[in-house]
């Protein structure tokens, strides 16, 4: 599937999305903003809103964490941009504490500077420290923390947060929870080898979602449902999830969104390789290597996604998913998720990208 946002001029669309209802007809565009809709239908496909992706790490051959100026950050909003990201979280995974505070300066930075060629930062996502050491992924674990509110305040002194990844079973854990949730972030469960009460006890906290759901967590098992189980349980649970090929298997997704239909939102967790093709390429205080469509560090753990969420798009109607939900989940859900709804939906003044019908 290949898409584009439009510059500007008529297209013959089928149909467009118009706040997540299909409009018959052609588009008007000037300057990357729709300016008309309804207009006459051709073959031109289907009018979309832009993607939100809650969870990159890097992108275009930048990690964010390894920024070292402004134009760095811009140069990952701009590789979005390019891949139909209209909005986007940058994602710090742990490491050093100072060099996460001064990256978050950079980007606040970036964000105040955006251009009309750039995928907008709506915020901060913070995945970790606060996460688990049974559960780590590729984040180092010489930086991991315990979760205290004194840290806390440091990063939100530093940067506009708008989400924090949580191993809810961390000594006090569900005293940061509730303190972020207090102030309006959005706290996310992940890396973590919660059971399943821990679980219930993020969420109850104030929890709203869960961070790439079935990885960095132990598998649900018939005894065990741990994170996994509850999160698929709870219908106050949004259940973010990697769409790669890689990193969940197809069937696993398919189960996965036939128990949350209305609940699922789309991300690659992608890194600096993303949109580049294969080699080696930073990510945080390591290097990672892409080969045949997977990121790995040196020891072979997975570091994140490569592929572009027009991809998982297309992965997610290979197996039968419903064409307006699997949209929702990568526009309207995750904006909402992050009380930004008005960014993942297409109308009047918003840019807009056409896909094959």
């Amino acid at each position: 599937m290949i898409s584009t946002f439009i510059e500007s001029g008529a297209v013959p669309t089928e149909k467009a999305l118009i706040n997540e209802q299909w409009i018959s007809g052609g588009i008007v565009v000037k300057d990357r903003e729709l300016i008309s809709y309804g207009e006459s239908a051709g073959k031109s496909g289907l009018a979309i809103p832009g993607f939100v992706d809650l969870q990159v790490n890097g992108h275009g051959g930048m990690d964010l964490l390894s920024a070292k100026t402004v134009s760095d950050i811009k140069q990952v909003s701009k590789s979005l941009y390019n891949q139909g990201v209209i909005g986007y979280l940058p994602t710090l995974i742990t490491g050093p504490i100072e060099e996460t505070l001064r990256v978050m300066a950079l980007i606040e930075n970036a964000k105040r500077e955006a251009g009309s060629d750039e995928a907008k930062i709506l915020g901060i996502h913070l995945e970790g420290p606060f996460i688990s050491t049974a559960k780590p992924g590729v984040h180092p674990l010489d930086y991991f923390q315990i979760p205290n509110l004194d840290l806390i305040g440091k990063y939100l002194r530093a940067g506009s947060v708008a989400m924090v990844t949580i191993a809810p079973e961390l000594p006090g854990a569900i005293e940061v929870i509730k303190h972020l949730t207090a102030m309006g972030i959005v706290v996310s469960l992940g890396h973590s080898n919660a059971t399943a009460a821990e679980a219930h006890a993020g969420f109850d906290a104030g929890a709203k979602t869960v961070t790439h759901l079935w990885n960095a967590m132990p598998p649900m098992t018939l005894r065990s449902p741990g994170l996994v189980g509850v999160a698929l349980e709870r219908d106050d649970v949004t259940i973010q999830i990697i769409v790669d090929g890689v990193h969940v298997a197809p069937e696993v997704v398919q189960a996965t969104i036939a128990a949350a239909p209305n609940r699922f939102v789309l991300t690659n967790d992608a890194v600096a390789p993303a949109g580049l093709g294969e080699g080696k390429f930073p990510f945080g205080t390591f290097e990672v290597e892409v080969k045949a469509g997977r990121a790995v560090r040196s020891d072979g753990v997975l570091a994140g996604g490569v592929e572009s969420l027009y991809g998982s798009l297309n992965l997610l109607l290979d197996l039968g998913v419903n064409l307006e939900s699997a949209i929702a989940g990568m526009t309207s859900r995750p904006a909402a998720l992050i009380g930004q709804g008005h960014i993942g939906s297409l109308d009047l003044g918003a840019p807009v990208q056409v896909i094959p019908a």
